[in-house]
């Protein structure tokens, strides 16, 4: 029941990140809701669930986007695997940490997005010091504590909690 919920919550934002977030988009930059969707769910229930739920969501993406197919899998796995090494290690509390976890992980994804680029002559420009990015790092550190909490809600997410 875990697999299923928490893959289609981060489908769900996919779907709604890549639809309804373009109202709110500044420079054309939209929050990756799903990765942070992402890191909460491995952090809570640790690598496997994160990395599935990760490459389900960013396969979904690579279909509503002009990338490469696998491109945002491999990202969002990724995200998934180093997320879920902090189960059992890291609490994340109600601001400090999903802040922090959210900007790292944005960091880390374009790190390896520009890897991913150079190694296979890929086309495109993806600058970790780009004007975009920058954007994309505060919004997904401003929305990740909300996130989180709206998370915190589905139970099931949550091992040992009752509900």
């Amino acid at each position: 029941m875990r697999f299923i919920v928490s893959t289609a919550l981060v489908i769900g934002f996919v779907l709604l990140q890549s639809t309804a977030l373009h109202a709110i988009a500044i420079q054309g930059v939209v929050p990756d809701l799903s990765l942070i969707a992402v890191i909460f769910i491995a952090n809570r229930n640790g690598a496997v669930l994160g990395e599935t739920a990760g490459f389900a969501g960013g396969i979904v993406e690579d279909f509503l986007s002009l990338s490469p197919l696998g491109f945002h899998a491999l990202l969002k796995t990724a995200a998934g695997f180093l997320a879920g090494s902090t189960f059992g290690v890291i609490f994340i509390g109600s601001l400090f940490m999903p802040v922090l976890m959210a900007g790292a992980a944005t960091v880390l994804k374009y790190l390896l997005s520009a890897f991913l680029l150079a190694v296979t002559n890929g086309p495109g420009t993806n600058s970790l010091f780009s004007l975009s990015t920058l954007i994309e790092i505060a919004y997904n550190m401003i929305l990740a504590p909300f996130v989180f909490a709206l998370l915190g809600f589905f139970k099931v997410l949550v091992p040992g909690a009752r509900g």
